[in-house]
């Protein structure tokens, strides 16, 4: 891959213009489930979507024994085992091993292996065995993340059962998880030498205490992974519940060594919509995940907004096709001027029946529609660093905007593995209603 390359930055700004690879940045990284976009097929992808990269979750496809699960038997690439078809160029992957808001589990890391959630359960994977496989599965437009100990849930009392996110961070458990990381580290830069491969820099410790682990990947051709405190590490229902802040707080990009300025920044944390990309960007950002682009065709809407708009009112993002009294009629596309294969073939009325018979067609129209508002959102944005007009072009954007997202009462989907988010496993509420009801 070609190295990130910064294209236009400011000395009294984070922001930056760049590129990675063939991805222009800042930008999104559209998360998959089992290597698919979800209600995509490959198909859909290449002829509708402009898809600049996709997170894959290793943990998807392992089974009982790792190294015996269909995909390590499969002896060619990833991209060909999802079927990731080009476009006008190869789409990159950014494999990982978990997903990109993984799922909590209650068992702890040890120094060589780290937890996953996998088809049959809980397991442990072997760091060697991850970086081995990955190394194997990648091709020369894929980035492999190293694994990172970061605890995700703690026990609690017996009296209150089950568990909780952890509110900070002890000084052993500090220790313990800067050493595994510099070992799972240099283990990746040695197994995956001939690949991209993105590190870990670890939210909640103090950047002194990374000093050395830093520095060493200073010297070497690694990206950089930034996790902070909105991570999907930490449960989103319970962020309000942290009395007490973790150790340090976020990884402060200002106060990152010169030496490693210039590389990639990406932000794995769980984005809830477009307010909170912006002021990803603001921090020095480059990439992001989209999983709110998946959440919100889930639940039924479909984005309007643009970076440039501005209204004497407060808009919302998008408008809840749910809504079947208010779009049976509406002839109208789903977004003025939008030029989406949804919008130059469907109308709000169709997509709004489509969703009221819970027809899959629904969803499809939606993701096309929502992923092509998000890449020109960013395309915008873009243009705006370019122009010296970010500032102002975000400010205006979280003035015209409403942060929150209408409810939707109609549902969605039924609940698979990429939709499960920690805020639901916090819960004993099951995810899914009953299909079946009693005859009374």
């Amino acid at each position: 891959m070609t190295k990130f390359r910064i294209i236009k930055s400011r000395a009294d700004s984070l922001v930056r213009l760049g590129a990675y690879s063939t991805i222009a940045t800042p930008n999104i990284i559209i998360p998959t489930s089992r290597g698919t976009i979800p209600h995509l097929t490959p198909e859909n992808v290449q002829k509708h979507v402009e898809t600049p990269a996709v997170f894959v979750g290793l943990e998807d496809f392992i089974e009982r024994v790792p190294m015996k699960s269909p995909i390590a038997q499969f002896g060619h690439s990833l991209r060909e085992y999802i079927s990731l078809l080009p476009s006008s160029h190869e789409i990159p992957i950014f494999l990982a091993p978990r997903r990109s808001c993984p799922i909590p589990t209650s068992q702890q890391n040890s120094d060589k292996t780290f937890s996953i959630v996998t088809t049959d359960g809980f397991r442990q994977f072997e760091v060697i065995e991850y970086l081995t496989l990955a190394s194997t599965l990648a091709d020369k437009d894929t980035v492999i993340l190293a694994p990172v100990d970061m605890p995700m849930l703690i026990s609690t009392t017996k009296s209150e059962g089950g568990y909780s996110p952890w509110k900070h961070i002890g000084g052993n458990r500090v220790r313990k998880m800067v050493v595994r990381n510099e070992m799972w580290s240099e283990a990746a830069l040695q197994i995956c030498a001939a690949r991209d491969v993105i590190v870990p820099i670890m939210p909640g410790i103090k950047l002194p205490d990374q000093e050395e682990f830093i520095n060493k990947v200073a010297v070497s051709s690694a990206g950089l992974t930034f996790y902070d405190i909105s991570s999907p590490f930490v449960p989103e229902s319970c962020a309000e519940k942290l009395t007490s802040p973790m150790t340090g707080s976020s990884a402060d990009i200002a106060s990152l060594p010169e030496s490693i300025s210039t590389f990639a920044r990406i932000n794995l944390a769980y984005h809830n919509g477009p307010h909170d990309v912006l002021e990803s960007i603001a921090k020095g950002y480059d990439l992001f995940c989209a999983d709110w682009v998946v959440t919100a065709t889930d639940a039924g809407i479909a984005f309007t907004f643009e970076l440039e708009q501005t209204s004497d009112e407060t808009l919302p993002l998008g408008i809840s096709l749910w809504e079947n009294v208010k779009y049976a009629t509406d002839l109208n596309s789903l977004s003025d001027d939008c030029e989406c294969h949804t919008c130059k073939n469907h109308h709000r009325a169709y997509i709004a029946h489509l969703l009221s018979a819970k027809e899959m067609l629904a969803w499809t129209l939606l993701q096309i529609h929502n992923l092509h508002v998000a890449s020109k959102f960013m395309a915008q944005i873009r243009s705006a660093i370019e122009q010296n007009q970010f500032d102002e072009a975000s400010r205006k954007f979280n003035k015209t905007y409403s942060a929150k997202t209408q409810a939707t009462p109609g549902g969605g989907p039924r609940v698979r593995g990429y939709q499960v988010r920690l805020a639901g496993l916090v819960t004993d509420k099951k995810l899914n209603e009953s299909p079946f009801r009693s005859l009374d």
